[in-house]
């Protein structure tokens, strides 16, 4: 019987200040991870400052290093794992040391294969690092996990080998049906109409913004009774097209870019919204459509199967091109687009659940290694015996 599960590492490379949608996805299953196994030690290993929950079961280890992003993952992390005592790693970001760790089990998580997709709207050095290193650590993982169905067949697909799990993100127990006055509080700290529709996203080409902003200023000077457009999220990479569009619209009054939103903030905005709009060319899940639906409010997304997915086939799919944006655009005005709102309860979002099934990939992978392990020791060892033999 191989031992028990005592010590596991975490790649904390996600796990900055300012996180996202990785980092909100790993943070909030290791921390149901954790608190489930409080007898087990997690060591978060980073290449810059780690944000985390402090608990008894939990070490940082994170220096400055020259090495960054994929590069640290390439020559630095695999001679820092080989000289600590864990057992099990978890990859939370599709990366893993470009070589077997040996006697410690592996499982990948795959977020989403954009390299593959939609390579143009990747920065040049993320692309070619993902081509380069995703495939190669969906090789050697142990365990193969994927955020979505959809990503799975993507894995599946492209790179040859099943998924062992499907997990979808967790969200935060802070998107849910607000107040009245809550509502009030946030509107007026933006200053927001009583009307608005509202996007989310970082600004990189694959949340398409500058087709859905061209698409949506086109249908309001045609005459379209649409409300205000609210815009929120942070700058990204090859962004400078779409930052000339946004401050373009941002003149004509018709739309209002809030940038980097305090998470606190969001519920209020997602519940006080008429739609949400999330038009991306491209998604491994989509988790602004689960945190928008469990607030309340009626979603719009690209046509990707992940955030149908995601939107629990409740939301309205729409075409990437301008001319399917304005159309969706008209049908909104008109009240010809089908907006339904999905009741919360229909949604699974149960951290301790997940972490049950993360939990028991690494628990398989690290007894397959186990025994993997005494197999290679015991072939070994008869070699070495049968060698002695001969000499004698």
């Amino acid at each position: 019987m191989s031992e028990p599960l005592l010590h596991v590492g975490v790649d904390a490379s996600p796990l900055g200040p300012g996180r996202t949608g990785v980092g909100n996805y790993v943070s909030t299953l290791l921390l149901a991870m954790c608190e489930q196994n409080p007898k087990v030690e997690f060591t978060l290993f980073g290449n810059t400052t780690v944000v985390f929950n402090r608990m008894p079961n939990v070490t940082v280890n994170a220096a400055p290093t020259k090495w960054r992003g994929p590069l640290w993952h390439t020559f630095e992390l695999g001679r820092t794992l080989t000289k600590s005592n864990i057992q099990a790693f978890w990859g939370t970001n599709g990366y893993l040391p470009p070589y077997r760790l040996r006697g410690i089990a592996t499982v990948v998580t795959v977020h989403d294969l954009a390299e593959v997709f939609v390579p143009h709207t990747q920065a040049r050095l993320v692309r070619w690092s993902r081509r380069l290193l995703q495939p190669r650590a969906v090789r050697v993982a142990d365990r193969i996990v994927t955020v979505s169905g959809a990503t799975a067949s993507d894995v599946e697909s492209t790179y040859g080998r099943k998924v062992d799990a499907v997990i979808h993100p967790l969200i935060s127990s802070r998107f849910r049906s607000v107040t009245g006055l809550e509502s009030a509080h946030v509107i007026a700290k933006y200053k927001l109409p009583e009307r608005f529709l509202l996007t989310v996203g970082t600004l990189e080409p694959r949340k398409n913004l500058a087709a859905l902003i061209t698409a949506y200023i086109n249908r309001r000077n045609s005459g379209a009774d649409l409300p205000l457009l609210a815009l929120v999220g942070g700058d990204g990479w090859r962004d400078s097209s779409i930052r000339s569009t946004v401050s373009n619209a941002e003149q004509s009054g018709l739309i209002r870019r809030l940038g980097f939103v305090p998470s606190e903030d969001l519920p209020a905005l997602y519940a006080s919204c008429e739609v949400f709009l999330m038009p991306s060319i491209y998604e491994g899940f989509g988790m602004p459509l689960v945190e928008a639906q469990l607030c309340g409010a009626p979603v719009v997304h690209g046509s990707h199967p992940s955030m149908v997915e995601a939107a629990g086939g409740l939301g309205v799919a729409v075409g990437p091109s301008e001319a399917d944006l304005m159309v969706m655009f008209d049908a909104l005005a008109d009240g010809r687009c089908a907006v339904a709102c999905r009741l919360p309860g229909s949604i699974v979002n149960d951290p301790a659940l997940s972490a049950r099934r993360m939990w028991q990939q690494l628990s398989e992978a690290t007894s397959e290694t186990a025994v993997g392990s005494h197999r290679n020791a015991a072939s070994s060892s008869g070699r070495s015996r049968s060698q002695r033999n001969t000499v004698a």
